[in-house]
């Protein structure tokens, strides 16, 4: 992570997707009017929840970024955990909408028909995925450099959509193989509704880590012990470890474990210096040192 980086990063790669997936939605319901397929229908709906997750974003991000006032002394960053579970709630109901869209053509043959123009839908789905694809290295740069769960999440989203748009694809391809007959888009119109289904539960299960304060990774974990061993031999070691994550903050709280025998200063400098390997060994952490003589 770039402690450096362009506080407005956030920001800018969020209107990106929201300029991105704007565009795929219209060119995906137009296709969808010309060809008829179910396959496009549920594209353009998960585009249309890409769309609005993205604006969520933005709008995240943007209250995020602002600096703790008298109100919200540990910031604001809990607005990007909002904005994760508001995307998963809305991509779930459209998924199951989906679903139920996709099983009544199934079972209720008077509503299939023949597909028309397969080769339409083809090529938009290879230009979504070029577009997606730029998307998702764009947003890799900016987790990358800021740690924003609600860019991460918005890229997990983006890159299911990449199977999605290849599965459409394959579906249409096949579709024209056999003359214009609906089954396999059909097929691929039911992969879809799991594929939002199963992006509706990442999303939900990462929001409510984040709203509910889950502690850090096993990793993050280990990287903490190592700094607090590598500091001084001084230091007996630590307990009470508790940490929690707001936006792209992390929050960390441990009482340290040193001699008795030390006094008010060295002791203070110990903490200092523990605080400063932790804040470099977890980057983002803002850390608190409580000190007790064994």
């Amino acid at each position: 992570m770039d402690l450096t980086a362009d506080p407005r990063l956030r920001s800018r790669t969020a209107r990106a997707s929201v300029g991105v997936a704007g565009s795929l939605v219209l060119l995906k319901l137009a296709t969808w009017w010309y060809t008829g397929s179910t396959g496009l229908l549920g594209s353009a709906l998960d585009s249309s929840f890409d769309l609005l997750a993205s604006l969520l974003i933005l709008w995240a991000v943007r209250a995020a970024e602002r600096p703790p006032d008298a109100d919200h002394p540990w910031g604001h960053g809990k607005a990007e955990g909002l904005a994760s579970l508001f995307q998963g709630v809305f991509v779930l109901f459209a998924g199951l909408a989906f679903a139920a869209h996709t099983l009544e053509r199934f079972f209720r043959p008077e509503t299939r028909s023949e597909l028309t123009g397969e080769w339409s839908g083809i090529v938009v789905m290879v230009v979504a995925s070029i577009a997606t694809v730029w998307l998702i290295e764009r947003q890799r740069r900016t987790v990358q450099a800021t740690g924003s769960p609600a860019i991460r999440a918005d890229r997990a989203h983006y890159a299911s959509d990449l199977g999605m748009n290849a599965a459409v694809a394959l579906g249409l391809g096949l579709s024209w193989l056999l003359d214009g007959n609906p089954w396999p888009d059909l097929v691929v119109g039911l992969g879809v509704a799991l594929i939002i289904l199963n992006t509706a539960r990442n999303v939900l299960v990462e929001a409510f880590s984040i709203l509910m304060d889950a502690g850090l990774s096993p990793c993050d974990s280990r990287a903490i012990l190592t700094a607090v061993r590598g500091c001084s031999e001084r230091v007996r070691g630590f307990h009470e470890l508790r940490s929690r994550r707001s936006g792209t903050d992390v929050f960390l709280e441990l009482h340290l474990d040193l001699d008795r025998d030390l006094s008010f200063v060295e002791a203070h400098h110990l903490a200092e210096s523990v605080q400063a390997a932790i804040q470099e060994a977890v980057p983002r952490s803002r850390v608190t040192v409580h000190t007790d003589p064994l």
